[in-house]
């Protein structure tokens, strides 16, 4: 593993990124593009930077940023180790070509079925933390729903919708940037 000074400067840059483009829309329940930058940390950056990446974006959002206060441990864990997986995910994906480089209907509904694979994931994850914490077992999986619905499907089209840029962005730097 090779840490570059420019892995290093886009490392920053998509940390940075994932958590200002969280800001703007915090009164929006479940809305957020942190996922899909952290995905796209791992599919242009490698593996393990889009686990740093995911590591380091959540940490910051979870303990200095959320207005909601610091979650307990658990949750707050399940959100760090989940977004690590993100990450992972986006490397993953780069790495066995399971998307196209080419803007095609076929590319953006695999990243809309990965965005929506990771959020279900996620929401499983930190929903399970949440009932561990509080004691209660199907309130807090039945309350959840509602919440996990509006996550997945804005994760769906947020993957969709910005699957050329991340192509783009790809392809640019492929041609040395």
């Amino acid at each position: 593993m090779k840490f570059s000074a420019r892995k290093l400067a886009w490392s920053g840059v998509l940390i940075a990124l994932a958590i200002v483009l969280k800001l703007p829309i915090l009164s929006v329940p479940n809305v957020e593009f942190l996922t899909f930058i952290i995905f796209s940390s791992g599919y242009l950056l490698g593996i393990i930077e889009g686990m740093i990446v995911g590591i380091i974006s959540m940490s910051i959002y979870t303990s200095l940023i959320t207005p909601y206060g610091l979650p307990p441990l658990p949750i707050a864990m399940a959100q760090i180790l989940s977004m690590a997986l993100v990450g992972l995910s986006g490397g993953l994906v780069k790495r066995f070509r399971l998307i196209s480089t080419f803007n095609s209907f076929l590319s953006y509904l695999s990243m809309g079925i990965a965005g929506l694979i990771l959020t279900v994931f996620y929401d499983l994850l930190t929903n399970l933390a949440a009932a561990y914490v509080m004691g209660q077992f199907y309130p807090v999986m039945v309350a959840a729903v509602p919440f996990a619905a509006i996550h997945i499907i804005s994760n769906l089209v947020i993957f969709i919708i910005l699957t050329p840029l991340l192509l783009k962005m790809s392809n640019i730097q492929h041609a040395g940037f």
